[in-house]
C-alpha cells in the first residue's frame, strides 16, 4: 500500500472537495441585479413577496424572514417566552446553534438521546427528560430527515410544551404527507450555501399561530412596530409613527437576498431530486461497510437531502 497523504504520500486528488457548494444560475443573478438597480436594497417589497411564497410552499400561514438560521432559532425562543430558569430539551447531535439559542435567552438546554437508526432525537428520551422547568422542545431534522413529529407533538401537548422544529436542512421534506414548516408550533430554516436553497446567509421561521407570528416580527425588528393595535396609545399621526414596545434585534433580511431566495425556491424540487440521488449513491456505497450504520428512512418520512 502506498503511503497515505497525511503521512507524506501523494494525495489522490489535487483539487479541493468543498463541504458544500451553492447552485446559482443566470435567473438567480438577474433577480439580484434587478433589486440592486431598484429603489430598495433592504426593507422593501421583495422580502414580503419571499415570505409569502415561502409560507405557501411550506403550507404554513405565516413566514418571517431572518438574517440567518441562528437568528431564526433565537427569535423562536423569544416568541415562545423561554426565559431564565426554564429548560429546553434538544439533541446533542446537531450544530451548536440548536442549543445556543436556548442560552441566548438565559435558559438551560437539556440533551435527550437520539435514535441510533435515524440519528434524530428519540421521543421517549424527550419524555424522560421533562421536568417542571421544561418549557419547550427543539427537535432537529438531522440530514433533512424529519423528526417523529406526531410523537413529539403528542408529548408537547401532554405537557403543555412549545414545539420548535429546527429544520435548517429540511426545507421541502415531508412527514405523513405534510410539508415541514406546517407541523411544529414554529419551524426554523437556514439558507446558508450548504442548504438545499440559499441566499448567502438568511433564515426564516414559519408558523400557523398569529400570536407567534407577531412576536417573531417584533423580535427581528428591534421590538419596533407601526401596528397601532400593539401600541399603548392610538390612533397616531400617520404611518411614519412607530413605537418600541419590547426589546428586539436587528435580524432583518435584505431585499437582494430575498430576491435570490425567491428565485431559488422555484428550483427547490429540482435541487431535492438531485440531492436524493446523491443520498442513494452514498447509502449504497456505505451499506456494505459493517462499521457504518446507514441512516434509516421510514415510509411516512420522505425527502432526506443529505445536508450534514
Amino acid at each position: 500500500m502506498e503511503k497515505l497523504a497525511v503521512f507524506g504520500g501523494k494525495p489522490v486528488r489535487d483539487t479541493k472537495i468543498f463541504y458544500g457548494h451553492q447552485c446559482i444560475d443566470e435567473d438567480d443573478i438577474k433577480a439580484v441585479a434587478d433589486v440592486l438597480r431598484s429603489d430598495y436594497v433592504t426593507c422593501g417589497p421583495n422580502v414580503t413577496e419571499m415570505e409569502k411564497k415561502l409560507a405557501e410552499y411550506c403550507e404554513a400561514k405565516y413566514a418571517v424572514s431572518m438574517a440567518n438560521g441562528t437568528a431564526a432559532l433565537h427569535c423562536a425562543c423569544i416568541a415562545a417566552g423561554i426565559k431564565e430558569g426554564d429548560e429546553v430539551i434538544t439533541t446533542p447531535l446537531t450544530f451548536a446553534a440548536s442549543a445556543n439559542c436556548v442560552l441566548y435567552v438565559g435558559a438551560k438546554p437539556v440533551f435527550a438521546d437520539v435514535d441510533p437508526e435515524t440519528y434524530n432525537i428519540d421521543p421517549e428520551s424527550i419524555r424522560k427528560n421533562i421536568t417542571d422547568k421544561t418549557k419547550a422542545v427543539i427537535a432537529v431534522d438531522y440530514t433533512g430527515q424529519c423528526v417523529e413529529n406526531k410523537k413529539i407533538r403528542e408529548i408537547c401537548d401532554e405537557y403543555n410544551l412549545v414545539f420548535i422544529e429546527d429544520a435548517a436542512h429540511a426545507i421541502g421534506s415531508v412527514y405523513d404527507g405534510k410539508k415541514v414548516g406546517s407541523l411544529a408550533d414554529m419551524t426554523c430554516f437556514s439558507f446558508h450555501p450548504v442548504k438545499t436553497i440559499t441566499c448567502g446567509e438568511g433564515g426564516a421561521v414559519t408558523t400557523n399561530s398569529e400570536e407567534y407570528y407577531k412576536k417573531l416580527v417584533l423580535a427581528h425588528t428591534h421590538g419596533i412596530t407601526h401596528d397601532e393595535s400593539l401600541m399603548e396609545e392610538a390612533p397616531h399621526e400617520g404611518p411614519w409613527y412607530y413605537e418600541q414596545i419590547s426589546l428586539g434585534f436587528n435580524y432583518r433580511l435584505t431585499d437582494f437576498q430575498a430576491a435570490l431566495l425567491t428565485s431559488q425556491l422555484k428550483k427547490l424540487d429540482t435541487f431535492k431530486a438531485k440531492r436524493k440521488a446523491i443520498v442513494k449513491k452514498y447509502d449504497s456505497a456505505f451499506s456494505e461497510i459493517p462499521e457504518l450504520i446507514v441512516q434509516k428512512m421510514f415510509p411516512h418520512i420522505s425527502s432526506r437531502t443529505i445536508n450534514i
